[in-house]
């Protein structure tokens, strides 16, 4: 289906293994901007080491040897070295390796990116337990979710902004809110009144590592139960506006409508 969505609206669609070197050079022939928006948010089944940090590298080295003009990154606000965050750490390094293959190319680093469906949306369909609605830790830390399309306009436009090349860019919609507020938008457009219950860190980590280690698809993993305590928001309120001089829709009049239990 996605396949077909795309060959309609005139693209050209390659299957092949973002990982195999010689499938994405044989792929990347004749193309003169790569966009790249390969990631796992999680360790299993596909690792952090092979996706997002070697990914990259294969990436890079196939934009060199077809000789393509650059690459546009798509990667994470707060991407870091850092031993306790695995999968911002996997991103930073994905970065890191990208630009060790010398081609020319932007770093678009977004805050949570929502849509319809996917993302952040299926963490909060897995907090329902019961006559719960679990939220992680505090659930106070503060993001600056963008949607779908604001980033992908973004994007695209980032294509032709040579003034762009080798800079890295912090980008999120035109709020700030916390986890807990997201949450609500969730709850109140799927008309869901669950009695909410926050979970110490101290008390769901422990419980998540052993879902990590029991279930092929836990409910929430160790690293997302951390993460979700970081505040991830860009460098302003008017991020995109300053980068690309169009304005954001707000996430929070979006989600009401677009959140809504979809009918089978």
């Amino acid at each position: 289906m996605k396949a077909a969505a795309f060959k309609v609206r005139g693209a050209q669609v390659v299957v092949g293994d973002a990982l195999d070197l010689a499938a994405l050079t044989a792929a990347a022939h004749g193309v003169e901007h790569i966009i790249s928006l390969v990631a796992v948010r999680r360790n299993h089944p596909q690792s952090y080491l092979a996706v997002n940090v070697d990914g990259p590298r294969f990436l890079g080295e196939a934009a060199k040897a077809v000789g393509a003009k650059s690459v546009v990154f798509v990667s994470d606000i707060g991407a870091r070295l850092d031993p306790g965050l695995r999968y911002l750490t996997s991103r930073w390094m994905g970065e890191q390796e990208l630009a060790k293959t010398g081609v020319p190319g932007t770093i678009l680093r977004f805050s949570y990116v929502l849509a319809e469906e996917g993302g952040i949306l299926d963490l909060f369909e897995r907090s329902l337990i019961g006559p719960f609605a679990v939220i992680p830790g505090s659930g106070e830390a503060q993001f600056q979710p963008i949607l779908r399309e604001d980033a992908a306009r973004c994007v695209v436009e980032a294509i032709t902004r040579t003034d762009m090349l080798g800079k890295i860019v912090d980008l999120g919609g035109p709020e700030v809110t916390s986890y807990e507020s997201m949450f609500d938008w969730f709850l109140t457009a799927r008309g869901i009144s669950k009695s909410k219950l926050k979970l110490p860190v101290g008390l769901l980590k422990p419980l998540a590592t052993v879902m990590e280690t029991l279930l092929r698809n836990p409910r929430i993993t160790p690293d997302e139960v951390v993460t979700l305590q970081l505040p991830n928001v860009a460098s302003g309120i008017d991020s995109v506006t300053t980068n690309f001089g169009f304005r954001a829709s707000r996430p929070s009049v979006w989600a009401l409508e677009n959140w809504k239990q979809r009918s089978v």
